[in-house]
C-alpha cells in the first residue's frame, strides 16, 4: 500500500509536465522593401516537428497565422520536402514593422473558424534594414557665423548633426567638407566645425557646404549645408589717419601701434600649435620682436618673419589665466 502511493504521487506531477509541453519555435528574416512572395530566410518547420497528422488527421491541411501583422505573411506546405514556409504578402518596410512573433494553426479542409485548432508552433521573423533612407541635417540649409578674427586656433566653431533612420551601418554617419580650405575643418565623426588656421586680416567671407554620408551600401550622401563664416576684423582707426573727426573703420590686422588684441586659448592647447598670427602688419615687409615678457619666461613665442604667436611651453590657467604680451613690429626697410 506505501508503495502504492509514492507512485502516484511521482506520476501525477510526469502527467502534468506533459501537458504543459511548449510549442516548437522557430526563427527567420526578410529584407525589408523585398518584393512580394520573397521567401522568410532561414525558416523551414519541419511537419513532423509540429506533429500535425495528431490534429488534422484526414488529408487536405492546411496552415493558418495568428498574431500583429500575420496578414503580411502567408504559410504554405513544401510538399517534397515535407515543410512549412513562409512567403510575404506585401512589401515590408522595416521602420514601421521591424519583427513579428506569430502562431501557426492548423485547419482541417477549409481554414473556417470553426475548424481551426490550437497553434501548434512560435515563429519569430525579424525584417533586415536595407540603406534606403540618406543622411538629413537637423539646421537649416545655412548656416551664417560671424567669427572673432583673433579667435583661438582648435576653437570649435559650431556642430552640424544628421540623422539617419536606417540602423546599423547604414545609420553610421561621416560628415566631410566641400570644397576644402585651409582655415576650417570638419572633424568626420563627429560634424565639429575647428578653426585649425588663423584668420587674421582675411579679407573676405570663407564659404563652404558640409555633407554627411552612411557607412550602408550604396552608401548615400545628404543635402549640403552651406556654411558661411565671416571674420569679424574691422577696430578703430585714428582720427588723424582718417582725416575726419570720426573714428572710422580699419582693418584690425593692419596693426597700428597701441593696438589690443584680445585672445582666449585653451589650456590644454599642445606645444608648437599656432594660436594666431599678426600677419599681415601694416609694413609691406615686417619683422615681429616679442618684447614683453622675456622670452625665456614666456609660454609662447613670436615668428619674426611670420608674425605667428605659437605655444612654447605648457599653459595652466591656475597658475597664470591671464597673459599679457607686448610685441614690436618693425619694418625691414629701416622706415
Amino acid at each position: 500500500m506505501i508503495w502504492g502511493i509514492l507512485l502516484c504521487c511521482f506520476l501525477k506531477p510526469a502527467a502534468g509536465f506533459q501537458t504543459q509541453e511548449r510549442l516548437p519555435f522557430f526563427h527567420g528574416h526578410v529584407f525589408e522593401n523585398s518584393p512580394t512572395a520573397s521567401k522568410v530566410n532561414g525558416l523551414s518547420i519541419p511537419v513532423r516537428r509540429i506533429n500535425a497528422q495528431k490534429w488534422c488527421p484526414v488529408s487536405g491541411m492546411h496552415f493558418k497565422l495568428y498574431g500583429n501583422g500575420s496578414e503580411d505573411f502567408r504559410a504554405f506546405a513544401h510538399h517534397k520536402r515535407g515543410n512549412i514556409l513562409l512567403k510575404t504578402s506585401r512589401v515590408l518596410d522595416r521602420e514601421a514593422h521591424s519583427e513579428y512573433l506569430l502562431s501557426v494553426g492548423v485547419c482541417c479542409q477549409t481554414c473556417v473558424s470553426e475548424s481551426v485548432v490550437s497553434p501548434v508552433a512560435t515563429v519569430k521573423v525579424d525584417v533586415l534594414d536595407t540603406n534606403d533612407h540618406e543622411p538629413t541635417f537637423r539646421s537649416a540649409d545655412t548656416v551664417h557665423i560671424t567669427l572673432d578674427d583673433t579667435t583661438a586656433l582648435r576653437s570649435v566653431v559650431c556642430r552640424l548633426q544628421a540623422v539617419d533612420a536606417d540602423s546599423g551601418n547604414n545609420a553610421e554617419l561621416t560628415y566631410m567638407s566641400v570644397p576644402n580650405n585651409g582655415s576650417f575643418y570638419v572633424v568626420p565623426k563627429t560634424g565639429e566645425v575647428l578653426l585649425v588656421d588663423s584668420i587674421l586680416g582675411l579679407p573676405s567671407k570663407v564659404k563652404f557646404y558640409v555633407f554627411a554620408r552612411d557607412h550602408g551600401w550604396p552608401p548615400l550622401t545628404s543635402k549640403g549645408v552651406l556654411v558661411t563664416i565671416s571674420p569679424q576684423r574691422w577696430a578703430t582707426r585714428p582720427a588723424e589717419l582718417t582725416g575726419s573727426g570720426r573714428g572710422a573703420r580699419w582693418p584690425r590686422a593692419l596693426l597700428d601701434p597701441g593696438t589690443v588684441v584680445f585672445l582666449n586659448v585653451s589650456e590644454d592647447a599642445s606645444v608648437g600649435s599656432v594660436i594666431t598670427s599678426l600677419s599681415p602688419s601694416r609694413f609691406p615687409s615686417a619683422a615681429y620682436e616679442l618684447v614683453f615678457p622675456e622670452s625665456e619666461s614666456s609660454p609662447v613665442a613670436v615668428g619674426r618673419d611670420s608674425g605667428d604667436i605659437t605655444i612654447s611651453s605648457t599653459l595652466d590657467r591656475e597658475t597664470e589665466p591671464v597673459l599679457e604680451l607686448t610685441v614690436k613690429i618693425q619694418d625691414k626697410r629701416g622706415v
